[in-house]
């Protein structure tokens, strides 16, 4: 957000200045307002490839709302050219774009998975849960079951269904995070009696379901803590965040 804020008040020095000199030429039926009409929409074609160009190239990123911001630019300056009729408030006939995220979202089997294991952090604890953590922007459905070694996970995802079984699953002597956060989609965990836990699950529309604890409606919120969690070695830290959808965390 402040590299957003910086690249806008970039655009906007250069615009003054730039504005302020062709002005001083006295050209003829010139206003410095007219050099606004320009500028404003260069600065979302700006922003939508910086984080297009960032979700491209470092392979994290927002490369959704870069897209649309590239889009949503690109035709401002086609209007200001003759090329379009679109004006800042046409914004509302781009709508079909949401259409077009979920589908590219629901190619199944497709997984684009990073490792955060680089870099440095100041402080143990966070050099601790980042070691060997995995974020994955997917689309489509995951299903994990069976012999499988759990590592902390940081999920991203448009639209698809989560299904972690830990039953079987290797689960090392430390706490674990397990963030999910999707627009829609259906999350189940399935946890060892004997593992702790804690579990913060938020859906702006659907049903959250943590053992014996449940929440439904509209803006739905749940938090559960098993009762030796502070106190035990080998544990999960689990937080879910749905758009629309359901939760279900369970022991077996």
């Amino acid at each position: 957000m402040r590299r957003i804020i910086s690249y806008f008040m970039a655009i906007c020095f250069i615009w003054i200045g730039v504005m302020i000199i062709v002005n001083s030429l006295n050209i003829d039926d010139f206003e410095i307002s007219f050099g606004w009409g320009y500028i404003y929409p260069l600065f979302f074609v700006v922003t939508g490839v910086v984080l297009l160009g960032t979700a491209i190239i470092k392979r994290r990123g927002r490369w959704m709302i870069g897209t649309f911001l590239l889009v949503f630019g690109g035709l401002l300056l086609a209007d200001r050219f003759g090329l379009v009729d679109f004006t800042f408030w046409s914004v509302f006939k781009l709508w079909p774009m949401i259409l077009i995220f979920i589908g590219f979202s629901l190619f199944r089997g497709i997984h684009i998975h990073l490792d955060y294991s680089r870099g440095s952090n100041k402080k143990k604890k966070s050099e601790k849960r980042k070691k060997n953590k995995e974020t994955s922007f997917t689309f489509g459905d995951m299903e994990k079951k069976g012999n499988w070694n759990l590592e902390p996970m940081n999920i991203n995802t448009m639209a698809g269904s989560f299904y972690l079984d830990l039953t079987n699953a290797y689960i090392p002597d430390e706490e674990t995070e397990i963030h999910i956060r999707s627009l829609a989609g259906d999350v189940t965990i399935l946890i060892p009696e004997e593992i702790e836990f804690q579990a913060q699950a938020t859906a702006q529309f659907g049903d959250i379901n943590i053992l014996d604890q449940e929440s439904t409606g509209v803006n739905t919120e749940l938090f559960y803590e098993t009762d030796q969690f502070a106190n035990a070695a080998k544990k999960l830290d689990i937080i879910i965040r749905l758009k629309a959808g359901s939760i279900r965390i369970d022991r077996v």
